[in-house]
């Protein structure tokens, strides 16, 4: 599968407006498939909050990856592979640009 372009801030204004955390991870799911990984969850103020990464250069994220898990420590080349993605859960998202 190709390298999959990164949400810009346009493309965030286009996206529907969630009513839940499930409706817009199935919708990234939906739309971006495998290239679309979660990372973690955790507790907020606001309630529970997951985190995804959309993955636009996936040889550089393997090998980013591989190099994490080798050495403990990664280049420019892995931070520049994917978008991190917030889903809070209301349904709120918040992309890095």
């Amino acid at each position: 599968m190709p390298d999959i372009k990164r949400i810009s801030k346009e493309d965030q204004a286009g996206l529907p407006k969630f009513q839940n955390q499930e409706e817009a991870i199935g919708y990234f799911e939906k739309t971006y498939g495998e290239k679309f990984v979660f990372e973690e969850s955790i507790e907020t103020e606001e309630g529970n909050c997951h985190f995804y990464r959309l993955i636009t250069d996936e040889e550089a994220y393997i090998k980013g990856i591989t190099e994490l898990n080798a050495n403990g420590h990664v280049g420019l080349a892995f931070m520049d592979s994917y978008q991190p993605v917030k889903i809070s859960e209301n349904g709120d998202i918040q992309i890095a640009h």
